[in-house]
């Protein structure tokens, strides 16, 4: 998974979340820890080691593999990562 351009990423003053402020379409969004996680993990990775890492991080998570899925879902329907090659 990789990032895509055209957005910016502004933390809340707290760290607790972060705002995403899209160009185009123009639009805001707000990623809860995880999710923002999630998307700073979005380098080139393939899915599996993303969701490897989610799940040594959120071990309290019931099925943290399902979770960080779940995650990359939105990102990529908000427009903020796409599939790349060798990523599934």
């Amino acid at each position: 998974m990789r990032r895509t351009s055209g957005w910016e990423l502004e933390p809340f003053a707290d760290g607790s979340a972060a705002f995403v402020f899209a160009t185009e379409p123009p639009g805001i969004s707000v990623l809860d820890r995880l999710t923002w996680y999630v998307l700073e993990l979005c380098d080139g990775s393939p899915i599996t080691q993303i969701e490897d890492r989610v799940a040594g991080v959120a071990q309290g998570l019931r099925d943290a593999r399902t979770v960080a899925r779940a995650r990359l879902r939105t990102l990529e329907e908000r427009g903020l990562v796409t599939i790349g090659e060798g990523a599934a």
